[in-house]
């Protein structure tokens, strides 16, 4: 009986595995997405950190021990059979309604250009050539986050993920390559349906509330640390010992969602290549430290007994509570790191929060030790890690400025009641660096986001 349930179980997988596939083959290319799991474990993401496309869940199949995204009904099959384990109905309803919202843009098409210069294709059937998809991106009244149009022709479908996002109730124009035989068969749609955008939202908005609870404990710190070398008292120290342990579990909640943040992030902006195109992302770190940073105690104190952490007082090792300040030099320090040392063990802290040049910022950590003379503290942060980050945001910020202003003289160019006489080869010029801008961005984005994915994961 045992062995005719297990049978029937896997042949159930067979089937549902099979139809999954086909909806996910259909919906890669229409709604605005991650990319597939296949992919995010080729550039890096674990598999059990995968994130499921918007229209699918994330099961836990049981005999196979894997992690797997699957339609919501397909799901509840699983589940049904005891294939796979349990999860919320009320996400399942969640997923299963997808299908049924609407864009939360539009996209109106200006023009369609010929590409100067492009004289088309001989082939059998009526010539293919290359058209210009000049368009208008719209938000309604919700901002549309990493915003991704459909365009296709009686030749070509592709999916276009603009370089920015669209602000609610605004429009920009942009531009798209694709082959037709008739110019006339061009449309493009906004794909976004808002659960991307949202789910943005909801983890910056989670990044965003734990960096305010975390600034408010961090300062209380400066009510209780003396400005001179007067001994602690005991209050100052109980209430060095509990805001120290709010602080660490803070922390390593801020780094957590600034790891799942940035996971989406990485995983939004990874190039559209075939998934055997796809290469795991090296990050190289030298270990380098930065210049003019530094790390200073503030105090030492032992953790206060009737908490979690309390002294072992068998080998004499005790726990302190180490409240430190952290400086950067003339650069922003992005992802600070300090490495906190003692006689008896050695960690590192993600601050989890940037420091901006030219300032200190206030922090606390624990370890172990036999002699609190022997802590020490310093900058840990590998040189081109922060520097990298850096130099990423600013080559951003400088492609997008330059895109906005092809985008505007686009704009201004395709609305003209009567066209120049070089119309083509002008819209083939703006067109061109606008997509070649958009390019390079999101290449760029895929390395910021992966190596800040890479830092708090």
């Amino acid at each position: 009986m045992k062995t005719i349930t297990m049978k029937f179980q896997f042949l159930i997988l067979i089937a549902v595995s099979l139809s999954v596939l086909l909806v996910s083959q259909v919906a890669e290319s229409s709604y605005a997405d991650v990319v597939s799991p296949s992919k995010q474990v080729k550039i890096g993401i674990d598999k059990s950190e995968v994130i499921c496309k918007a229209h699918l869940v994330k099961v836990y199949r049981i005999n196979a021990d894997s992690i797997d995204c699957f339609t919501p009904t397909t799901a509840e099959k699983l589940i049904k059979s005891g294939i796979a384990k349990d999860i919320p109905k009320a996400k399942l309803d969640a997923k299963k309604s997808f299908r049924q919202n609407s864009p939360i843009g539009t996209i109106n098409g200006f023009d369609t250009v010929k590409k100067f210069g492009s004289e088309g294709k001989f082939t059998s059937t009526p010539r293919t050539v290359e058209y210009l998809y000049v368009f208008e991106a719209c938000a309604n009244e919700k901002t549309v986050r990493v915003p991704e149009v459909l365009v296709t022709s009686d030749s070509e479908a592709k999916t276009v993920k603009l370089a920015k996002k669209i602000q609610a109730n605004t429009c920009f124009t942009s531009s798209a390559s694709i082959k037709a035989i008739d110019p006339k068969s061009i449309s493009g749609v906004l794909t976004n349906k808002g659960i991307i955008t949202d789910k943005l939202t909801e983890l910056e908005n989670n990044v965003s509330q734990l960096q305010g609870k975390l600034s408010v404990l961090k300062k209380s710190f400066s009510d209780v640390i003396p400005k001179d070398s007067t001994p602690l008292t005991a209050d100052s120290k109980v209430m060095i010992s509990t805001t120290g342990d709010e602080i660490v579990k803070l922390r390593a909640e801020l780094n957590l969602a600034k790891g799942e943040l940035n996971k989406y992030l990485f995983t939004l902006h990874s190039p559209q290549l075939p998934a055997s195109q796809f290469a795991k992302q090296k990050l190289a770190f030298t270990g380098t430290p930065l210049e003019g940073t530094s790390a200073k105690i503030l105090t030492v104190s032992k953790q206060t007994l009737g908490n979690t952490d309390t002294p072992d007082t068998v080998t004499g090792v005790k726990l302190y509570n180490v409240v430190f300040e952290a400086c950067s030099g003339n650069d922003v320090l992005r992802a600070p790191e300090v490495r906190i040392s003692s006689d008896n063990e050695e960690k590192t802290i993600k601050i989890a929060e940037r420091i901006i040049a030219n300032s200190c910022q206030m922090s606390a950590g624990k370890i172990n030790a036999l002699d609190a003379n022997s802590i020490t503290l310093e900058i840990a942060n590998r040189a081109d890690v922060s520097a990298k980050i850096i130099q990423l945001e600013s080559n951003i910020g400088m492609l997008l400025d330059e895109q906005v202003q092809y985008q505007k003289e686009l704009n201004k160019l395709v609305v003209l009641s009567v066209k120049p006489a070089n119309y083509e080869e002008k819209v083939t010029e703006l067109s061109s660096k606008i997509i070649d801008l958009r390019n390079q961005m999101r290449d760029l984005k895929f390395q910021l986001y992966g190596n800040l994915y890479e830092v708090y994961k």
